[in-house]
């Protein structure tokens, strides 16, 4: 389609040229006839000139509407084309997990504290993509029809006036090469430092709308006020600046253009004086001398619409080549299928953080069978949760060999489940598209999950909010429950899933999952965990972990670490063959 509507706009920017050069020898007898005091031939020119207008008119029209929807369609094939990228290779994760060094923050890639995390794209993808596509678009078009001008009226004005057609080709190049030594590269720079800082503000703000509640909380509006303040102030110097370079680039290209509006008269005046030609001719040429002018000064006009395109074409240039996966030229986890009776296999995993800053698993081996679970515990900040990630495929960095169950069979449920948009439906069925069983099975699984009144208090199963603000931290795990439920994994993976809910509440949830038959991993620092697990797996620092079983675990931290002392019930512990070679 993009490619029709690009055809279909060359074609009729060459019938609106022509339609000018007609218009030309139009206004030329026009002319002519009335400096002649020739009446009937005045009005022949005139119907000529009604004639030439009233075909423009609709043609012109029907260019502008073409030029749109060939933006309309550029913007979405381009932002089509990001937004996969995106979405490829969990491109999304690992912009989220890097700092993306040399990729400038415009609003949307920000690192946070530690340059670990950073904030989302999404303005580069839809707001930079709408101006780039309506930029791009305006600026070829606009040098197509330059460069059809040139060619259709150069020869005119060449057979007229071949001085006049030198003259204008020597001032074009003279004043192009001037535009762009002078304010070409600054005012680009200006230009991308005032889209820069104007980011850098939006970013500030979307981060408090997200945190609001917080800063609410700390009472910390003042001191984001003065960021904000800070961040405005800033963006309108950046501006103050850009306005100055074009003041200066307006100064110059209206003494470039002024100085022209003579040269047609000056030069065809001796030949007019002497009869050779007509008063008409005057006029075709002055109105020929524009036109090519208007090509061949096409530089000077547009610097500034240049400079912005510039700018806009270099920041999604980096977005792109940020998006494209990156080989890595060090070692990495080798991933593989579990052997059979088995649902999880550890084979000499030895795991860093992205970058290497950390060494989070030095030659740890373990085998996970069917029906099995294990609880995984250490302080804060030991690779608990990066465990997971490792195995789900999201952290490479290491060596070593991770078996698992087929990525179907699997299911991950993070400390701060994901709401997605859309119904009540659609936050237990995520990520499906299309829902299976039937509504009486899809309220049983929030009863499950402890939540048997949340269908009837939402409004029903096709009930939209925005569920991250309208539950609590405690209904999202319990929805997030009821989404694996749902699935009905054979090895799932609970990093601190149950942070949010009270002891009786984690009970229930922890029987329904022992119910299923499934196996399950939790990353968790409650003792009352234990109880559902059949093995423990404990970080010792450096790199080591050490696994034992459930019941010799809570034997070693005595009657502390038993249900009773924690508040909890009697636990009865399953037995189950795990094995584990740990590096020693």
């Amino acid at each position: 389609m993009a490619w029709r509507l690009a055809i279909a706009s060359t074609a009729l920017s060459i019938a609106t040229t022509l339609l000018l050069l007609k218009l030309s020898y139009t206004q030329s007898n026009l002319s002519s006839n009335l400096s002649e005091k020739s009446e009937s031939g005045f009005y022949s020119a005139v119907w000529e000139f009604v004639g030439v207008a009233a075909v423009a008119t609709p043609l012109f029209a029907l260019s502008e509407w073409v030029d749109g929807l060939l933006v309309i369609h550029w913007r979405r094939w381009l932002t089509g084309h990001m937004l996969d990228a995106y979405y490829a290779d969990r491109a999304y994760y690992r912009i989220m997990l890097c700092s993306l060094q040399g990729l400038d923050n415009p609003d949307q890639v920000q690192a946070k504290e530690g340059g670990g995390v950073v904030g989302g794209l999404m303005l580069r993808m839809c707001e930079d993509a709408r101006s780039f596509a309506s930029s791009s678009v305006a600026l070829m078009v606009g040098l197509s029809r330059k460069l059809f001008y040139l060619a259709a009226f150069s020869g005119l004005l060449f057979s007229i006036a071949p001085r006049m057609m030198w003259f204008l080709l020597a001032y074009a190049a003279a004043g192009t090469a001037v535009t762009a030594a002078v304010f070409g590269r600054g005012l680009m720079r200006r230009t991308y430092e005032v889209l820069r800082r104007e980011a850098d503000l939006r970013f500030q703000l979307v981060r408090v709308r997200e945190a609001a509640e917080s800063v609410a909380f700390y009472s910390g509006e003042a001191r984001e006020a003065g960021v904000s303040h800070a961040r405005l102030a800033a963006a309108v110097h950046a501006a103050l600046r850009r306005v100055a370079w074009e003041a200066g680039l307006a100064l110059w290209v209206n003494a470039y253009s002024n100085t022209t509006l003579l040269v047609p008269s000056l030069l065809m005046a001796p030949a007019y004086f002497a009869g050779q030609v007509r008063f008409g001719d005057i006029t075709q040429v002055s109105f020929t001398f524009q036109r090519i002018e208007s090509a061949l000064s096409f530089v000077v006009d547009n610097l500034a619409a240049l400079s912005g395109l510039a700018a806009q074409t270099e920041r999604l240039d980096e977005l792109l080549r940020a998006l494209v996966p990156r080989g890595d030229p060090g070692a990495s986890v080798a991933r593989g299928a579990a052997r059979a009776g088995a649902v999880l296999e550890l084979e000499g995993l030895s795991l860093w953080t992205p970058g290497g800053a950390q060494h989070l698993a030095d030659g740890l081996d373990l085998s996970l069978g069917a029906g099995q679970s294990l609880l995984v515990m250490g302080p804060s900040g030991c690779g608990k949760s990066s465990l997971l990630r490792c195995i789900a495929g999201l952290w490479d960095e290491g060596s070593g060999t991770v078996r698992t169950l087929p990525r179907d069979s699997l299911f991950f449920l993070p400390q701060k489940p994901f709401m997605c948009l859309g119904s009540l439906r659609d936050q237990v069925t995520f990520p499906h598209v299309h829902t299976r069983g039937s509504a009486t099975d899809l309220a049983a699984l929030l009863a499950a999950a402890q939540l048997p009144d949340l269908l009837e208090r939402s409004g029903g199963w096709k009930a939209e909010a925005d569920w991250a603000q309208t539950l609590s931290i405690g209904e999202q795990q319990r929805v997030a429950f009821a989404r694996l439920l749902y699935h009905r994994p054979g090895l799932a993976f609970l990093d601190e899933a149950t942070s949010g809910l009270d002891a009786a509440t984690e009970d229930a949830i922890y029987t329904a999952l022992a119910a299923t038959g499934a196996s399950f991993v939790s990353v968790g620092h409650r003792p009352q965990l234990v109880q559902w697990h059949t093995h423990v797996l404990e970080a010792q620092g450096r790199g080591r972990w050490e696994l034992r079983d459930a019941e010799e675990y809570l034997a070693s931290r005595g009657r502390a670490a038993s249900p009773q002392a924690s508040g909890g019930g009697s636990m009865t512990l399953r037995r189950h063959t795990v094995s584990a070679r740990l590096a020693t």
